[in-house]
């Protein structure tokens, strides 16, 4: 069982990666909310779900969230690929002094670097700063197989260029609402993800099969992590889409605001029931507490090492195994009905967008 806290290995989750564009801009004077910037990203509509890899779902998009932000307010942008560290060093070096902002994939997050200012600044989410030798930067510079994207092995830059044109906020949302159709209705699988409703309905499953059948703690466990980073990505994502409806609604009139206070209504009711899930869901710090209790635990060796991989912050003693069994179980049939709440609601807010695109189509013509 791997820890929460180890190095990432594969791209910064594409929500840092917004909340480090929304700081870059801040450092060039484009004062644009988080909450925009997550809606027309498509991060603010997300859920991708894998029940054998739960953390993937954090990493997984259908859209460059990085790429989707710049094309819809209209910034020019690249995304560089060099296989080795000195060639991205030197390009690195030669777009930041061309007064470029070059956001790239660190170890421990994606940071930017600051434009004619000193080359080797980094300032990463919340505005600190870093500076960074040829040998350190070297040493966090994350090789990746594509940043935020399919793309060969080295070293990825995304490049933030000038703002030659507005888009029209009306048609920026718009373009919004139809990205978050189909984040939430495709059925497609995105690196062994489902996504959006589909990914719910697996969770579903998921919870079902285990309240169904004799599973181990490390199943367990695995399951209950989703009640930690995952589904709190999936609440900021949320709330955020109600602030985007709320913003962009005054480029709209008459039957399109009919649908989206629809919408606003529905994304509010997501974000109640996924609060009550943080406090409802299975967690990890009681699955883990379950390891030393289960009196049929089985002393050899191979499942000592088993048991080790737990962390135990508070004693176990005098609890019984079956009642905590069942405490599980119950925490995971409440789960669902509130899971099965929030898909409709989940559904009736996408609905309610899609009527809004009709209706904005209508008159067009």
């Amino acid at each position: 069982m791997s820890s929460d806290t180890e190095s990432l290995t594969i791209a910064p989750k594409p929500d840092d990666s917004i909340h480090i564009i929304h700081e870059a801009l801040r450092h060039r004077k484009e004062e644009i909310p988080l909450s925009y910037l997550m809606g027309v990203s498509g991060e603010a509509f997300r859920f991708f779900y894998n029940r054998q890899q739960l953390k993937k779902g954090m990493h997984t998009t259908f859209y460059n969230p990085l790429r989707a932000a710049s094309k819809a307010l209209g910034f020019e942008h690249e995304m560089i690929y060099d296989d080795t560290f000195q060639a991205a060093w030197g390009r690195l070096q030669n777009n930041v002094q061309l007064g470029k902002t070059a956001l790239i994939p660190l170890s421990d997050g994606c940071s930017f670097l600051i434009e004619n200012d000193n080359p080797n600044t980094v300032v990463c989410q919340n505005g600190h700063r870093h500076e960074f030798s040829f040998d350190q930067l070297r040493e966090k510079w994350q090789k990746l197989e594509g940043l935020l994207e399919m793309g060969l092995h080295g070293y990825y830059q995304f490049v933030l260029g000038n703002r030659p044109h507005r888009p029209k906020e009306r048609e920026m949302a718009l373009g919004t609402f139809r990205s978050a159709s189909k984040l939430m209705k495709s059925r497609r699988k995105i690196r062994g993800c489902t996504m959006g409703i589909s990914a719910y309905e697996e969770l579903i499953s998921h919870m079902q099969r285990i309240i169904d059948q004799q599973q181990d703690i490390e199943k367990r466990y695995e399951i209950a992590k989703w009640n930690k980073k995952l589904l709190l990505q999936c609440l900021e994502g949320r709330r955020a889409a109600v602030s985007y409806i709320e913003i962009v609604r005054k480029d709209f009139e008459g039957e399109e605001l009919e649908h989206l206070e629809r919408a606003v209504v529905a994304y509010r009711n997501v974000v109640k029931l996924l609060e009550s899930l943080q406090t409802i869901f299975p967690s990890p710090k009681s699955v883990s507490a379950e390891t030393y209790s289960n009196p049929t635990t089985d002393h050899s060796e191979g499942s000592q090492l088993t048991e080790q991989r737990f962390i135990l912050k508070i004693p176990t003693f005098g609890k019984n195994w079956q009642t905590q069994e069942k405490q599980f179980k119950l925490s995971c049939k409440a789960s669902i009905k509130l899971l099965k709440k929030l898909v409709k609601f989940e559904f009736d807010g996408v609905s309610a967008l899609e009527d809004v695109v009709r209706v904005g189509e209508k008159l067009k013509m």
